[in-house]
C-alpha cells in the first residue's frame, strides 16, 4: 500500500531546517478510499491560545505503549486512562487498518531513516488523526523536545488555496514568515525533523462549513525508557 520508494527518493531540504515534501506515497485509488472512510467519531477539541483542532484516538503498537508508560512523561498514562491511546485498530475500516499496520512496519521506519539520515530504530511511534474545521488553526511551534521526526499525511482530494489550512514551513517563530505553504492534498505528505528552529504552523481555515482538513500525524519519540 505504501510506496516506500517515494520516501527513499525524496531529497531532504536543508532550508530553513531539515524537512521534506513526499509525493505519491499512496496511489490515487487507495487515497480516495481512505478519505471516504476517514474516521469522524470520538474526536476531541484541542484548543488553547493560538490554536484549535480536533484530534482522534492515538494509535501505537503495544510494545511502544509499554515504552511510553515507562517514561517520565505522564501524559501517555493519562491518555490511556482516558481511552485516547490504544493499540486496538478495531474501530477503523479495513483499509485504515492496513495503512496503520504499514506505518508500523520496519520497512517504513527504514525508508524514513534512509531519507532523513536519522537513527529511528529505537524510537517509539504514535499515530494520531487530525481534523480541522472552519476557524481552526495551529499556532507556530517546533514540537516537543523528545520528538525526533514527524510525518504528516493529508487526505483531502481537493482543497482551494483560498480556504487556508496550509501547512506552513516557517523561517522563524512568526506566522507571517512563510518559507513554503503546502496544501493538505492527498498526494502530499511532509516530514519535519524536530529542532529548536523547526517552526511550522497550520494557517487559519476559512473553508466552507461542509469541508474539513483531514490529516494523520506519525511521530517518532526518543528516550522513552
Amino acid at each position: 500500500m505504501l510506496n516506500f520508494q517515494s520516501i527513499r527518493t525524496t531529497t531532504m531540504q536543508k532550508v530553513p531546517y531539515n524537512w521534506a515534501l513526499i509525493e505519491n506515497l499512496l496511489s490515487t485509488e487507495v487515497s480516495s478510499e481512505l478519505t471516504a472512510s476517514f474516521p469522524h467519531e470520538e474526536f476531541c477539541l484541542s484548543e488553547g491560545e493560538g490554536y484549535g483542532y480536533l484530534w482522534g484516538k492515538i494509535l501505537a503498537k503495544s510494545e511502544d505503549i509499554s515504552s511510553m508508560l515507562s517514561s517520565s512523561d505522564d501524559s501517555w498514562r493519562q491518555r490511556i486512562a482516558q481511552g485516547r491511546l490504544t493499540s486496538d485498530l478495531g474501530h477503523l475500516s479495513y483499509i485504515w487498518r492496513q495503512l496503520i499496520e504499514g506505518l508500523w512496519t520496519d520497512s517504513y521506519r527504514e525508508a524514513l531513516a534512509e531519507m532523513s539520515g536519522l537513527e529511528l530504530k529505537n524510537c517509539a511511534i504514535d499515530i494520531g488523526f487530525r481534523r480541522y474545521n472552519v476557524g481552526h488553526l495551529h499556532r507556530p511551534h517546533t514540537d516537543e523536545p523528545n520528538k525526533v521526526l514527524t510525518h504528516l499525511l493529508f487526505f483531502n482530494q481537493q482543497w482551494s488555496v483560498d480556504w487556508g489550512g496550509c501547512l506552513r514551513i516557517l523561517k522563524d517563530s512568526q506566522p507571517e514568515s512563510a518559507f513554503q505553504d503546502i496544501l493538505p492534498l492527498s498526494h502530499h505528505s511532509v516530514v519535519i525533523v524536530r529542532s529548536d528552529n523547526s517552526w511550522h504552523t497550520v494557517t487559519p481555515l476559512t473553508c466552507p462549513a461542509s469541508e474539513c482538513r483531514l490529516a494523520v500525524r506519525v511521530a517518532f519519540f526518543r528516550n522513552l525508557t
